[in-house]
């Protein structure tokens, strides 16, 4: 997995240097970068599908997706996006509105081939930690 030094340690201390499953204390090189929402079922290495995560609970947890991957993803894709873990190219709206509604996102809608996530309002495609499109819904 190719993953920035920064984006590993903004992983580690989003997660507050312990494994996100066991909640044993890691020190940094012991971690390894478990894909929250299984490489294998379609999920991508964006910076909020990442955990933290020690080497047996990383082996334990294989490919399995677990219940509340939405959810979790969801509470991770804000904070990143709160954090300046998440990029905007192309600003079609103020940074304000884009906060608010980013805020307002309450599911997936995809997850292949890139994650997109949905507002009441708003669609937002993720490619790379960017926010590389987004579809204003009816209404």
């Amino acid at each position: 997995m190719n993953i920035s030094n920064r984006d590993k340690f903004y992983i580690y201390e989003r997660d507050k240097r312990r494994c996100f499953y066991c909640k044993k204390d890691l020190k940094y090189r012991q971690i390894t970068l478990d894909h929250y929402f299984p490489k294998s079922k379609g999920g991508t290495k964006e910076i909020f599908n990442l955990v933290l995560s020690c080497k047996k609970c990383n082996r334990l947890k294989g490919n399995k997706i677990p219940i509340n991957y939405e959810e979790i993803i969801i509470i991770m894709f804000k904070k990143a996006y709160i954090d300046g873990m998440i990029k905007c190219t192309k600003l079609i709206v103020s940074n304000l509105e884009l906060k608010k509604e980013i805020f307002k996102v309450n599911r997936i809608e995809s997850i292949k081939p890139n994650f997109v996530f949905q507002s009441n309002n708003m669609r937002f495609y993720i490619i790379d930690n960017t926010i590389e499109k987004i579809v204003f819904l009816g209404g």
